[in-house]
């Protein structure tokens, strides 16, 4: 388990029973809380972008499965929303994961997270008026142009990436905060499961291990319990209270990502 000691396990499982909650909540897995943590314990940068991809898919489940029951996902996003950001972007990007420097890319993460908060504070605390002329099929391309990149990138260094999807949906395609997050999580299911064999595939091309089930199986149970609860009790909460916990989040996520740099 790349030498992890006990202590570093119990923090990581304490910290996804926390972070599941929000997970669950807000409908993305914060990919980018785990992978700061296990970088900061030493490890291998291959190997924890795989099995957070593994734990996201877990976590994923029973969001996906209370949001289901709930009636919050509105398959009329797209399919073409869903499968470019979904499958095709995710697949490509775990394909193509070493073909690139990690550092770019997770900088480029990095400060797009941070815009994604930023862009989540204007449509809360500045909304713009819907223009109702903008015409809902280029809207639509558009939209799926951009998950398609999101899925990509985001692949390519184990995130989903659910964070940059959202200000897409709520800003862009101007939908409603907790139908967002059902959406989010639908997606981030699929993108996980796609993401993770196109790790795989690359991993079997060059040899270097991409996944470790001893690290993933503590984290995923920890993750699918919290992320059950928070997925439960998204009805508690309003709109403007999911967006306002989203972009703290998106800020904690970002913050974690710089620190990165220095550690």
């Amino acid at each position: 388990m790349n030498d992890l000691t006990a202590l570093n396990i119990i923090f990581l499982v304490l910290s996804l029973l926390i972070s599941g909650y929000f997970a669950g909540l807000v409908g993305m897995p914060l990919g980018p809380i785990r992978i700061f943590f296990m970088l900061f314990f030493g490890v291998n940068a291959l190997i924890v972008f795989g099995t957070n991809l593994a734990i996201s898919f877990v976590m994923m489940i029973p969001t996906v499965w209370n949001n289901l029951k709930d009636k919050r996902i509105d398959f009329r996003t797209g399919i073409l929303f869903i499968i470019s950001g979904g499958i095709i972007g995710p697949f490509f990007g775990g394909i193509i994961s070493e073909s690139f420097s990690q550092d770019i890319l997770l900088f480029i993460v990095t400060v797009l997270i941070i815009v994604s908060g930023l862009l989540i504070v204007q449509a809360v605390h500045f909304p713009i008026k819907k223009n109702s002329k903008v015409n809902k099929s280029r809207k639509d391309l558009i939209a799926s142009f951009l998950n398609l990149i999101i899925g990509a990138l985001g692949s390519s260094v184990g995130m989903v990436l659910g964070a940059l999807r959202y200000p897409v949906m709520i800003n862009f395609l101007r939908t409603e905060a907790k139908s967002a997050g059902g959406i989010n999580s639908f997606i981030n299911l699929i993108f996980a499961f796609f993401g993770l064999i196109g790790h795989l595939l690359a991993s079997q091309e060059s040899g270097n291990s991409h996944f470790d089930f001893y690290l993933f199986l503590p984290l995923a149970v920890a993750g699918f319990i919290g992320s059950y609860f928070g997925s439960k009790h998204v009805a508690y909460y309003s709109n403007k209270f999911i967006l306002v916990t989203l972009y703290i989040i998106l800020f904690i996520m970002g913050t974690l990502m710089i620190l990165r740099e220095f550690i």
